[in-house]
């Protein structure tokens, strides 16, 4: 048979081929087109301003005491019962608290829990320090923060690069954490023999030198339309977050991360989600990880951003009902 018999005798099985292929693009692209009009309208249908971004939290900033570093943290939403959400790579409470996926995600939190935010030491609205935090001091942090806020015990929520501090905290402090939900995080960020599906180092290193030019957004925020954000205020919002020169170190300090040893060690009960898509830190590590904590749930979801919860319904129901039943 040669090709024009074969693509002649199963014509009616590629025009469906590509009748599916059309379908699922108009679906895509009103996924996004949601997605933009959504941020566009929680924005007031304008962009928004460096100074916009920036303007003070509308919740409190408080500090905790640790070892004569202040940590600035943040509470709101409902009395009971406590979420402690380590942040990402780099965190400030006011950018947060003002920045849309952010803050609509911690908004829906909020609904049913006592969230608290804070800036790990030598980012946001904490002391400075000579140099990026080590592990045991992050994980000492996050004791300082629970104390200060009056959170004897509480569901931890590790996001991105705060998942491995989150990790050790559960595993080494049982009494303390009732739960723990792990949401686009890995137990280490780089490949090794005996770790395939990590990144390269090449590519944590982009994050670091690109740092200020708003090549990220489309990795971290690809669903933050520039009708929301344009690329210079991108630019100055990831300049006001941190330097490229501390940017460059925390990056060094992420090639080191790897908690893959305590993932057995973990007694709570644990949800680990990730967004399907997830460009970032991709889907296969998220898994990894609900794969080797005892007893862990896992949640999928359909999307690309890394940190945008606020636009999964679902995921935040199954957080709501993870919380009840672990608290």
């Amino acid at each position: 048979m040669d090709m024009w018999q074969w693509f002649s005798e199963n014509e009616k099985v590629l025009s469906g081929i590509a009748a599916a292929f059309v379908i699922l693009g108009a679906f895509a692209t009103v996924g996004r087109n949601f997605l933009v009009q959504l941020f566009y309208k929680s924005s007031g249908g304008r962009r928004l301003t460096l100074a916009e971004l920036s303007k003070p939290s509308p919740h409190p900033v408080q500090f905790a005491n640790c070892d004569g570093v202040n940590i600035a943290f943040s509470t709101h939403g409902k009395s009971s019962p406590n979420l402690l959400v380590t942040p990402g790579i780099i965190s400030n409470l006011h950018i947060s608290a003002n920045l849309p996926p952010l803050q609509r995600t911690m908004a829906a939190l909020a609904k049913f829990s006592r969230v608290i935010n804070f800036d790990k030491r030598g980012q946001g609205l904490s002391d400075p320090v000579a140099n990026v935090a080590t592990m045991q001091e992050r994980v000492q942090d996050i004791h300082a923060v629970a104390d200060a806020s009056g959170a004897d015990k509480f569901v931890l929520m590790g996001i991105s690069e705060g998942g491995p501090m989150s990790v050790k905290f559960a595993a080494e402090n049982p009494d303390r954490v009732c739960g723990l939900i792990l949401f686009g995080t890995t137990p280490k960020f780089t490949r090794a023999d005996d770790y395939a599906i990590g990144l390269s180092d090449s590519a944590l290193d982009l994050l670091g030198e690109q740092w200020g030019e708003a090549t990220a957004r489309d990795i971290l925020f690809p669903s933050i339309s520039r009708d929301v954000i344009d690329d210079d205020t991108y630019k100055g919002f990831e300049m006001l977050l941190s330097d490229k020169r501390s940017l460059k170190q925390i990056v060094e300090y992420m090639k080191t991360l790897d908690v893959r040893e305590l993932l057995k060690e973990v007694q709570c009960p644990t949800l680990v989600i990730h967004f399907s898509g997830d460009l970032a830190v991709p889907a296969r590590m998220g898994r990894y990880m609900a794969d080797r904590i005892p007893n862990a749930e896992y949640l999928e979801i359909a999307g690309v951003d890394h940190c945008d919860l606020g636009s999964a319904p679902d995921a935040i129901k199954t957080i709501q009902r993870f919380m009840a039943s672990a608290t």
